[in-house]
């Protein structure tokens, strides 16, 4: 898979948010594809030293989820621990194991976040940016009250708008798991973000290698700043919405 190298990535945090800032103008919210097949399911994990992270690439085939290619890196880090500039720290490994991919996926759905009004971006984002693909973000949520009170029906969902705008939702993958956090990476609107997370995530998933695709890892260091997010939204369960994806 080709990458697009924007930037250099020995950089500052000072370098790195305004890096960031240019970029962000590049991001795309609307639909830009003419099919997609081929999902890359991207996850970055990080030890417990803080000082390695690997990256996991598991390319599937829609309709029929069949397993392409696997693929993973493992990097040191470099990039500091600085909120709101995860991305510079954790793209690297990811990108060094997109790259090793054979079949070009047609969308990434990716650990982390995606747009975060009003200037910034996370790590969905950015990979999209840099591999110019349709990317969305998959974030699981700290326990919260909406928990509970969203439908556990699957394909339920909710917006979450910040500056009259909706890049991000609340989405029930599935009756018997909490909800997670989708937001809009690159390439593709929000809802289209929701169709292709459920097609991509079934209901029922044979393999038990892919039983971890469902619910994503939580990112500790921006979990306060995802609840704070979704607190207004639990008075407003109201509105919620539905996709009927089986």
């Amino acid at each position: 898979m080709k990458i697009h190298q924007l930037h250099p990535w020995n950089i500052s945090p000072a370098e790195a948010e305004s890096i960031q800032k240019c970029l962000r103008a590049w991001i795309v919210t609307d639909d830009q594809f003419t099919h997609i097949q081929y999902v890359a399911r991207a996850q970055v994990e990080i030890n417990l030293d803080q000082d390695y992270s690997t990256a996991h690439i598991t390319l599937l085939r829609l309709p029929d989820h069949r397993v392409i290619e696997r693929h993973s890196a493992t990097e040191k880090l470099t990039f500091p621990n600085q909120n709101g500039l995860i991305s510079f720290r954790k793209a690297p490994v990811l990108l060094k194991a997109l790259a090793s991919l054979k079949v070009n996926p047609d969308l990434i759905l990716c650990d982390g976040r995606g747009l975060i009004p009003p200037d910034r971006f996370g790590l969905a984002s950015h990979i999209g940016l840099l591999t110019n693909t349709p990317s969305i973000g998959i974030r699981s949520i700290p326990h919260m009250p909406v928990h509970h009170k969203l439908s556990r029906k699957r394909g339920t969902w909710i917006p979450l708008k910040t500056h009259q705008q909706a890049h991000s939702a609340i989405l029930r993958l599935h009756e018997d798991y909490p909800p997670v956090y989708i937001s809009v990476g690159h390439r593709l609107n929000l809802e289209t973000a929701l169709k292709y997370t459920l097609l991509t995530l079934p209901r029922d998933l044979n393999d038990p290698k892919l039983f971890s695709l469902v619910s994503p890892e939580p990112f500790e260091e921006q979990a306060n700043e995802v609840s704070s997010k979704l607190k207004p939204v639990i008075t407003h369960i109201n509105n919620e919405q539905h996709l009927t994806i089986i």
